[in-house]
């Protein structure tokens, strides 16, 4: 197993890196939508950008080096505050009740598709998929700066200078939670121990002992 945050901990500055995810997308209708909890969306081989917002934040940057290139007013553009979520301080992770996520910026988006019950289907198959909403204004910017968070759990692998580490999770402040699989039982990821002390492994199957 790979600690998502100590992987990250090279991180300084700005840095590249590849990601693969499976997550599931929010669907329309409600509880009366039949496909509700069998769809994932299925990427690999996004090339993103990883930032710590130590001195500057790094999204706000770029879009105004962006700006810049266009020949636009940098200026025109004003960073919103968050909507949700803390991001933590000099990581790109954001926590947000008790889960965490990985804060990208998208240069290039690899390839994605659609799964239902675990098969690939062509996107128009499955019922109350959203369709893309765009990004915010970002002062006019045409080459928009698409930013994402994924859920720790979302993340089935992750390659950092030219490694590849699966079977990551992301351990703070005496949580742990697995990317990739489904998060265990809380029982054992709230407090340091919390959990049967004498077992070398999670007895909800899940995870090993914190």
């Amino acid at each position: 197993m790979n600690n998502l945050r100590k992987l990250l901990a090279s991180v300084n500055g700005a840095t590249f890196i590849n990601i693969n995810t499976s997550t599931e997308p929010k669907l329309t209708g409600g509880k009366s939508n039949p496909h509700k909890g069998r769809v994932r969306k299925v990427t690999t081989g996004a090339n993103v950008m990883v930032f710590q917002n130590k001195s500057v934040n790094g999204y706000e940057a770029m879009v105004k080096r962006r700006l810049e290139k266009e020949g636009k007013a940098p200026e025109s553009f004003e960073l919103s505050p968050r909507k949700w979520g803390t991001r933590l301080p000099n990581t790109p992770i954001v926590e947000h009740k008790g889960n965490y996520y990985l804060e990208v910026i998208f240069l290039h988006k690899g390839k994605t598709h659609y799964e239902l019950d675990g098969v690939k289907t062509d996107p128009s198959n499955i019922q109350g998929l959203p369709g893309y909403n765009g990004e915010a204004e970002q002062g006019g910017l045409n080459d928009k700066v698409v930013i994402r968070t994924f859920k720790i759990d979302s993340l089935t692998s992750i390659t950092i200078n030219k490694e590849t580490y699966t079977d990551l999770y992301y351990l703070e402040k005496g949580r742990k939670v697995r990317c990739g699989e489904i998060k265990c039982n809380g029982a054992c990821i709230t407090q340091q121990g919390a959990h049967n002390e004498r077992a070398d492994f999670c007895p909800f199957g899940a995870l090993p002992r914190i």
